[in-house]
């Protein structure tokens, strides 16, 4: 009996140290704008940062290269996925955000920002 509670109890310390030490899965989001920065991105506007993605994809810029997908969540969040369904990682945002400065819209300039959420601590 003595034995099982000392496991248990080894077992909640290992799973507290895990949750502590690891970086928080939502720890920077980007948020999509059109050109006056205030309304979501359109599904046009989307559609050519897709096509930007690809372009990217083919010209072997190596933080593009396991993006899957983006899409539009609400208020005009973008959703990154990884090619095997995690989240893309922060430098991966940050190749998304520089790649949108240069994608040409026909639905109009595309303004991509990177925010970071202050209470999930990154170790970096």
């Amino acid at each position: 009996m003595k034995r099982n509670f000392l496991f248990s109890g080894i077992i909640v310390l290992a799973g507290l140290a895990l949750l502590i030490m690891s970086p928080a899965a939502h720890a920077a989001s980007l948020r999509c704008t059109g050109a006056d920065g205030k309304t979501a991105c359109t599904a046009a506007q989307l559609q050519d940062l897709q096509t930007g993605l690809s372009s990217g994809k083919r010209m072997h810029k190596p933080l593009l290269m396991d993006v899957d997908s983006v899409s539009l969540g609400s208020n005009g969040m973008l959703v990154c996925r990884k090619a095997g369904g995690g989240m893309c990682s922060d430098d991966q945002l940050d190749a998304i955000v520089s790649l949108s400065k240069t994608t040409k819209s026909s639905g109009g300039a595309i303004t991509i920002t990177k925010t970071q959420d202050m209470s999930s601590p990154s170790m970096k």
